[in-house]
Order: structure tokens, then sequence, then C-alpha cells
């Protein structure tokens, strides 16, 4: 049996809410233990527009792997969250997942500003796709780390 990738594509503001600490992101207890609970069902992958600064020593803060990637965004990406445009991050997750040295077993994105065109794109991953849409007023909560965790559960072993 081959190990199963399951990548947990995750955004910041919106999900984490963090507030910025002398240059650093930072996270309430609560929200450092839910993201430390999703790297135990797959390896996290930021999907912010939060530099790669932040996000590498947000990645050092929380404990998470060295190898921890991150999706590049355009840094004129705007986002008008009251607008129903399409998924302003779509093209890109979309673009970052096809270069992928071998496709994932699963994904799981999270994201509070998630519209029907991903819900669409999502249904047509050749590979499981879960989409978790956070009220960003809210973020991410321990019943958003419940339907990961079932979802992850619910995955057939992979076998290559």
């Amino acid at each position: 049996m081959t190990k199963r990738t399951i990548l947990i594509l995750l955004d910041v503001d919106g999900v984490l809410n963090p507030r910025l600490d002398n240059q650093r992101l930072a996270l309430d207890p609560a929200r450092e233990n839910l993201v430390r609970g999703l790297a135990e069902l797959g390896s996290v992958v930021w999907a912010t527009t939060w530099s790669p600064t932040h996000t590498f020593h947000l990645t050092k803060d929380l404990g998470l792997p060295a190898e921890t990637e991150g999706i590049a965004f355009p840094r004129d990406m705007h986002v008008d969250v009251r607008s129903p445009a399409p998924t302003p991050k779509l093209h890109w997750v979309g673009r970052w997942l096809a270069r992928q040295d071998a496709p994932p077993t699963a994904v799981v994105w999270i994201d509070d500003l998630l519209r029907h065109d991903a819900v669409d794109w999502a249904a047509a991953q050749p590979y499981p796709t879960l989409l978790v849409h956070p009220q960003a007023s809210v973020g991410l909560t321990a019943d958003h780390l419940a339907d990961v965790r079932l979802f992850v559960d619910g995955l057939a072993p992979v076998t290559r």
C-alpha cells in the first residue's frame, strides 16, 4: 500500500483570523490547536495572500514541518468579499495542483471566499476534494476540523 497524500490548502484571513504581533502572524491558542489538528490529517499548504515570510514564521511558530509549502498568488489580486464574482484564488490553486509531481490522494481547501465556481471545480477533480467555507467573522472551528476528519477517515485506502 502507498502512503496517502492529503493536501490541506489553508487560507489565513477569514479562516485563522490572525493578529499581527511584531510583524509576525499570531493565532489564539484554540486556533493553533485546530491547525495542528489539520496537520495530523494531511499536509498543510498555505493558500493565502500573506507573504512567504509571514507563512514561514507561522509554520515555525505552529511547529509544522519545515517543508510546508505555500501557493504563490499575484500581489495585485484584489478581493471584494461582497462580490458574487468567481473565486479569486481558483485559477492559481488549480495551476499549483496541476504542477505537482504526482496527483494527491485528496484535497481539502479551507477558505472563506469559495464561490459556486469552486464547488463546480471541486466536483470535477479526479481525486476526492472537500471545500470548507468558514464564515470570515467566525473563522475555523472545531466543527470544521471534525468535517475534515470525517472526510479523511472516509477515504479509500490507496494501492499502487
